[in-house]
């Protein structure tokens, strides 16, 4: 089929219409699982997952063209997952349930607090910020190159203790011609895990040629006054570069502060200097 077709014109339109369409909200006529179940039996819980859809559905209205509109699906779709998650390790382990709540209670609120998040705005800004942050990294990124390395690999999870709090976590690549500056950031154990990775790309593949981190053995990367210190022998990081492209925005991930560094390492393709 050649491009341009009509066949393919309304396949592309199918895909759009597919991308743009609101998840539903919980039919508890057919609610299935346990936890469309565990919704299903609290009618505060019911309402808020009604809420919740009619501001998704909202959010998406504001969506100014088709990438930002496929990134508030993939979103959406990943805390449904991290939702399910959540409230099957409630259901099964209630050892594991915020004290005085039940799971019902626990679901309910994390659904309000995801209905919540949709109207986020800065202040002065009409704009919906996970939108708002879309563009900004948008826009940050169009003075660079980009390439098969950049973009944002992230997980979301629903941290235990409360069972309300959602937080995503990326490592981010930025990409310059062949230099690739990356950020790890990661949630684990209660806290948070960030490191730094420098690489250029030899045959096709990233080569890490310096590392640091704020958090274990590796060297540090800030020391008392304030200079960053590098590993210039760092092992190959299996984990750290996908295979696949990756998005090139992602609206829940907060990263203007890696903006100094980035635009720091992506300028000179020898950074970091040499000592």
């Amino acid at each position: 089929m050649k491009p341009g077709t009509p066949a393919l014109r309304l396949l592309s339109l199918a895909g759009l219409f597919a991308v743009s369409a609101p998840a539903l909200a919980i039919d508890c006529r057919k609610a299935a699982t346990d936890v469309e179940k565990l919704i299903c039996s609290d009618r505060g819980a019911v309402a808020a997952d009604a809420e919740l859809n009619r501001n998704y559905a909202a959010l998406l209205k504001q969506a100014p063209d088709a990438e930002i509109r496929a990134m508030l699906v993939n979103s959406q779709k990943r805390w449904l997952v991290a939702r399910d998650k959540a409230l099957e390790t409630l259901i099964d382990t209630p050892d594991a349930l915020p004290d005085g709540k039940t799971a019902a209670q626990a679901g309910r609120e994390l659904i309000r607090a995801r209905s919540a998040q949709f109207k986020e705005t800065e202040k002065g800004d009409a704009a919906p910020r996970m939108i708002r942050r879309a563009l900004e990294q948008r826009q940050f990124l169009a003075q660079f190159t980009g390439g098969a390395f950049a973009g944002y690999w992230t997980s979301c999870d629903v941290l235990p203790r409360d069972y309300t709090d959602y937080a995503c976590f990326a490592i981010r690549h930025y990409q310059n011609h062949d230099h690739v500056c990356s950020i790890d950031e990661s949630w684990a154990s209660g806290g948070v895990y960030t490191r730094r990775y420098v690489a250029n790309v030899l045959n096709g593949k990233p080569k890490v040629v310096a590392s640091c981190s704020y958090n274990d053995a590796d060297q540090p990367c800030s020391d008392s006054e304030g200079k960053t210190k590098w590993n210039r022998t760092p092992a190959q990081p299996q984990y750290v570069y996908a295979s696949d492209p990756l998005p090139k925005i992602d609206g829940e991930i907060y990263d203007a502060d890696d903006y100094e560094w980035v635009q720091a390492c992506l300028a000179d393709p020898a950074y970091p200097a040499a000592k």
